[in-house]
C-alpha cells in the first residue's frame, strides 16, 4: 500500500499538479483500493484542520508579517552589527545573527529570508561582497529560523505525531545555536579567502553602540523571552504563546515604533490568511493521509522492514535522514513533514529513538531541502531579493549546505545535543 500511495503522488507531482492536490489524488487512489466510502475524505480532512495546537500557526505567521513592516527587524539587525559586524566577512555574521534573532519570534525560514535579506542583501552587495554570495547566506541561515523556538514545523510535527511541542521548542535551543555558530566559521573562512567585506573590517567592536542597538531592540528581544520563558513556567500553552507573540508584536509596530498603521493591518491580516489557508489544508490532507497508512498497517510493516535490515538506532536513523535529504529535493518541507512523520516515527520508536529528538532532527534535515533545488522555496525568495538566476545561487550555496550537512550529522552522533534542555525540565 505504501509503494502504491508513493507511486501515486509522485506521478502527479511529476505532471505539475501542487502537492496538496496530488496527496488529494492519491489519498483516494488509497481509500479506492481499499474499498472506503470517499465520505472519509472530507470527514477526516474537516477533523484534521480542526486542531487547537493549529492556532499557533496563524499567530506566528501574523508575527513575521509584522515584524517585516513593524520596524522590528531592522532593529534586530543593527543589534546584530553592532554585536559581529567588525569581524571578517562582517555583514555575512550580521545576517547569521540577525537571522537567529529573528527565527526566535517568527518561526518561519521564508519570512526570516524576505526580511533580513531584503535589509541585508543591497548593503553587502554594496560593500564588494558578491550578490549570488549574499543570498547564499541569508538562504542558509534562514534554516536557523525553523529550528530556534518558535518553530512552525516543531509545531505541525507536533500535532500529526501527539508529540510535546513543548519539548520539541527546547529541542530546537542548542542545534539552533550550533547551526548559527556553524555558519559563522564558514562565513568567517571564505570572506577570508575572497576578500569579501573589506569595507566593515576596519571598524571596531564598540560598546557604546552595542549599548544604544541594544536599548532600540530590547523591546522587540522580549517577544522570545515571553514566548519561552511562558512556555517553559507552564503560563500558556504554544499555542497561547502565539497570541502573546501576535499581541506584543502588534503593540510593538503600531504604538511603540510606529512603523505600522492601521491602514496596513487588513494586507498583513490577509497575507497571514492566505499562508494560513494552505497549511492548514496541507495538514487537513495530511491527516487524511496519516489516518489511512495506519489503516493499511504501513508503519508496523516499514518497521518491520528496516529492523530486518539493521535493528542498530543509529543506522536505522541514518537511512531515514538519507531518505529525507532525498525527499527535500522534490517535496517542500511542510508536506514532507505532514506525509512522513506519521510513517517514519513508529520505525524511530520501534528502536527505542525519542519522538522529540527525531522531530527535530527531521525538521533541520527538510530544512536543509528548502535550500536544494530544484523545490527549494528558501532559494527562490533568496533569488527574487538579490536579483540573480537560481544556478548561480546554488553554486554559491554549496559550502553552506555541506556545513549544514556536517552539524545535521554531528546531531544524529551525539543525540544529548538536542535532548538536554528537554531532559532538564522533564
Amino acid at each position: 500500500m505504501l509503494w502504491l500511495f508513493l507511486g501515486t503522488l509522485f506521478a502527479f507531482i511529476v505532471l505539475g499538479i501542487p502537492v496538496v492536490f496530488s496527496l488529494g489524488l492519491a489519498n483516494i487512489t488509497i481509500l479506492t483500493a481499499m474499498d472506503i466510502p470517499y465520505m472519509v475524505l472530507a470527514s477526516k480532512i474537516i477533523s484534521g484542520m480542526n486542531s487547537f495546537p493549529l492556532l499557533a500557526i496563524p499567530f506566528f505567521m501574523f508575527v513575521g508579517e509584522v515584524m517585516n513592516r513593524g520596524g522590528i527587524a531592522k532593529r534586530l539587525v543593527d543589534l546584530a552589527d553592532s554585536l559581529v559586524g567588525f569581524v571578517t566577512g562582517g555583514l555575512g555574521h550580521v545576517n547569521i545573527l540577525a537571522s537567529m534573532f529573528f527565527g526566535g519570534i517568527s518561526g518561519s525560514a521564508i519570512a526570516d529570508t524576505a526580511a533580513i535579506g531584503g535589509l541585508l542583501v543591497p548593503p553587502m552587495i554594496k560593500q564588494k561582497y558578491p550578490a549570488d554570495y549574499s543570498a547564499a547566506v541569508t538562504a542558509s541561515s534562514a534554516v536557523i529560523g525553523i529550528i530556534i523556538p518558535p518553530s512552525i514545523p516543531f509545531i505541525l510535527y507536533g500535532i500529526i505525531t501527539n508529540t510535546s511541542i513543548t519539548r520539541m521548542f527546547l529541542g530546537g535551543i542548542i542545534p539552533g545555536v550550533i547551526v548559527g555558530l556553524a555558519l559563522m566559521v564558514t562565513t568567517y573562512f571564505t570572506a577570508k579567502k575572497y576578500g569579501y567585506g573589506k569595507v566593515g573590517e576596519g571598524r571596531r567592536f564598540e560598546l557604546k553602540r552595542l549599548w544604544s542597538a541594544l536599548q532600540r531592540a530590547w523591546l522587540a528581544l522580549i517577544i522570545p523571552v515571553i514566548v519561552v520563558g511562558g512556555i517553559l513556567g507552564g503560563i500558556f500553552t504554544a499555542t497561547e504563546a502565539g497570541v502573546v507573540a501576535a499581541f506584543v508584536a502588534l503593540v510593538l509596530g503600531l504604538f511603540i515604533y510606529k512603523e505600522i498603521t492601521l491602514k496596513d493591518l487588513p494586507e498583513i491580516i490577509i497575507n497571514t490568511a492566505k499562508t494560513t489557508a494552505i497549511v492548514l489544508f496541507l495538514c487537513g490532507m495530511a491527516m487524511v493521509t496519516a489516518w489511512l497508512l495506519t489503516r493499511a498497517r504501513v508503519p508496523f510493516a516499514l518497521a518491520e522492514l528496516l529492523t530486518s535490515y539493521t535493528t542498530s538506532p543509529l543506522g536505522i536513523l541514518l537511512i531515514a535522514n538519507l531518505l529525507l535529504f532525498l525527499v527535500g529535493f522534490v517535496i517542500d518541507l511542510t508536506p514532507a513533514m505532514l506525509i512522513l512523520a506519521p510513517i517514519l516515527l513508529p520505525v524511530m520508536e520501534r528502536v527505542g529513538i525519542d519522538p522529540v529528538y527525531f522531530g527535530v532532527i527531521m525538521s533541520i534535515n527538510l530544512g536543509i531541502g528548502l535550500i536544494t533545488p530544484p523545490v527549494g522555496t528558501v532559494l527562490y525568495v533568496a533569488c527574487g531579493v538579490a536579483d540573480i538566476k537560481l544556478e548561480e545561487l546554488v553554486r554559491a550555496i554549496i559550502p553552506f549546505l555541506i556545513t549544514l550537512l556536517i552539524v545535521l550529522f554531528l546531531l544524529v552522533l551525539f543525540p544529548p545535543l538536542v535532548m538536554f534542555i528537554p531532559d532538564l525540565f522533564s
